[in-house]
């Protein structure tokens, strides 16, 4: 693949022909794929670079900067860096304030449900189901509102709700939504879906839904499924099929995955809750 310096500086002899915008939309796209196969490491050093070989400034009337930096912030957040990853969103927020156009209004309500996330990260979820709630509210303001966005808060508020404990009102959302979803968003609700059946003590609906084939994802998809098959046979008492699971699962997890990540986190966690059940029940 040609460097990004090369992609982006190729079209600029002759802007009229649209040559630089295609570039920098193909690396941008390329960035979002790392981010999708879970690569977060390559891909936030990949936004870095567009905003330094680009030569732009921050600022509100460049949309590219302000989609690289966010795709930059998302890498962030996908290597267990929530704190870095809202200080920079917030600043993202505050360069697109009073916005001159739709364009920007838009960009940043994406840049919000990133935010949104963080906060779910930093274990803040009553302020993320908020950020959440005023994304949608604002999305049902617009004309032609970006589905993508409205699908990717609304899973964000699924988890919000799971980390609140409460699990009903998140299995309605994450049951509301999955008709529209497809691939990695799909697989996403999916295990939302999981995690509010665990949740309300529901383990065979929960291990049933786990069953079910999911979707092709990415490397960052990598143990999601699984983990919530973990809990649920934890949750029936199926301690050593739990254990060999939540291995597997922390064996992908580890592979695929950045250090610091969430969801290797949250394995380790369940992990040790099974080894000490076992213990105490030998």
């Amino acid at each position: 693949m040609k460097s990004l310096r090369t992609l982006l500086t190729r079209g600029r002899p002759a802007p009229t022909t649209g040559g630089a915008d295609q570039a920098t939309a193909l690396v941008l796209r390329g960035i979002s794929e790392l981010l999708r196969a879970g690569r977060a490491e390559e891909a936030e050093a990949q936004a870095r670079t567009f905003q330094g070989a680009a030569g732009r400034a921050s600022g509100r009337g460049d949309l590219t900067n302000v989609t690289a930096a966010m795709l930059a912030g998302r890498a962030v957040l996908a290597q267990g860096r929530p704190a870095q990853a809202l200080c920079e969103l917030d600043g993202l927020l505050a360069e697109l304030a009073e916005p001159p156009s739709m364009r920007h209004y838009a960009t940043s309500l994406a840049v919000r449900v990133n935010r949104a996330l963080a906060l779910c990260h930093l274990e803040r979820p009553s302020e993320a189901e908020t950020e959440c709630r005023d994304v949608l509210n604002a999305l049902a303001r617009i004309t032609q509102p970006s589905v993508k966005v409205e699908l990717a808060a609304l899973l964000c508020l699924v988890h919000a709700l799971n980390d609140q404990g409460r699990h009903e009102a998140a299995e309605t959302i994450a049951r509301g939504t999955l008709s529209r979803a497809e691939g990695e968003a799909a697989m996403a609700l999916s295990c939302g879906l999981v995690r509010s059946l665990n949740g309300q003590g529901r383990h065979e609906e929960a291990l049933a839904e786990a069953r079910k084939p999911a979707p092709e994802h990415g490397r960052g998809g990598a143990g999601a499924v699984g983990l919530g098959a973990a809990t649920a046979l934890h949750g029936l008492g199926r301690r050593t099929e739990a254990e060999a699971e939540a291995r597997q699962v922390l064996a992908d997890c580890e592979q695929f995955l950045p250090p610091g990540h969430r969801r290797t986190q949250q394995t380790r966690e369940l992990l040790a809750r099974i080894t000490s059940d076992k213990l105490n029940t030998e």
